[in-house]
């Protein structure tokens, strides 16, 4: 089974400043610098959140709220990015309990810039941005809405609900629940224990990836659609059309397996529990592979 680690790396460390008086006051930021159309944009914020809001100018706006006992915040262009870094002190200075408050940023950029933004517990949201969205989060939850390009997100225990996205959809988390409300052309769920619910149209090639995760699915399959389930204990749930053309292969160890479509599952040995199922319906274009091992199955037909 396949499995992407997330690399929690350093960045936990700052939690853990929380137990002293904070030190200097919070500072209200209000700045703005030219952008291309196009252009690549950087955040990184540690603890609060961070709104992100594509508009129709040429430029980015970051307001909002530095949390007492931050450094300051960075606004530059670094390497033909945009960089907005909500800066702590030195470790050393952090050795001396001082007390880190989250900072609260809300940021305007160009509709079409490509986002690229790492946080800690911080909160990701995402509206309006049509580029391609490369946002990770340790515990903080991350949602967008619009249709970027496509969307790679990241977080250990934070849910991540993408609303819907003009091209590929990766997710990946350990225990945060992953909601995809409109794929198109491909996605790619990786999970520990975090459950998954897709809805797709015109779906090309899907993943879903996970040891006790579940999996809720409903949508269309393309001509030639590619889709792997795979979970240890969890349970998977596909509903796809009435009408649909695939072919289907199914097999568990020890869960049960439920077929609308009506062609029931055999034994796979006469000594252990293990169940397949494989079916055509239509021409059989798409191909549908779904493992389990102590999960369920269960495929619905809509329509």
């Amino acid at each position: 089974m396949r499995r992407e680690m997330i690399d929690l790396g350093a960045a936990t460390v700052v939690l853990l400043a929380l137990s002293a008086p904070p030190t200097g006051a919070q500072e209200k930021v209000d700045r703005r610098r030219p952008a291309a159309a196009a252009g690549a944009v950087q955040v990184r914020n540690v603890a609060g959140s961070v709104r992100i809001v594509g508009w129709d100018r040429n430029e980015v706006q970051v307001q909002g709220t530095l949390g007492q006992g931050t450094e300051r915040l960075d606004f530059e262009e670094r390497s033909g990015a945009i960089v907005v870094e909500v800066v702590l002190p030195e470790r050393r200075e952090r050795q001396r309990e001082v007390r880190i408050e989250g900072s609260d940023l809300e940021i305007r950029v160009p509709a079409g810039a490509a986002l690229d933004v790492n946080t800690v517990s911080a909160g990701i949201r995402v509206e309006g941005v049509r580029g391609a969205l490369d946002l990770e989060s340790i515990s903080g939850e991350i949602q967008t809405v619009g249709e970027p390009e496509e969307v790679r997100a990241s977080s250990m225990s934070g849910d991540i609900d993408i609303a819907s996205s003009r091209g590929p959809v990766n997710a990946n988390t350990v225990s945060g629940e992953v909601t995809i409300g409109q794929a198109v052309g491909a996605f790619r769920i990786s999970t520990i224990s975090g459950n998954a619910t897709v809805r797709a149209r015109a779906l090309s090639d899907g993943s879903f990836d996970s040891i006790a995760g579940n999996l809720r699915f409903d949508g269309d399959l393309a001509g030639r659609a590619r889709l792997e389930l795979e979970s240890h204990s969890g349970t998977i749930e596909l509903t796809v059309p009435a009408d649909v053309s695939a072919r289907f292969e199914v097999d568990t160890f020890s869960g049960s397996i439920v077929n609308e479509f009506g062609q029931e599952a055999v034994r796979t040995s006469r000594y252990v529990p293990g169940r397949e199922l494989d079916f055509t319906q239509g021409s059989g274009e798409a191909r549908v592979r779904i493992h389990v091992f102590s999960g369920r199955v269960e495929i619905r037909k809509r329509g």
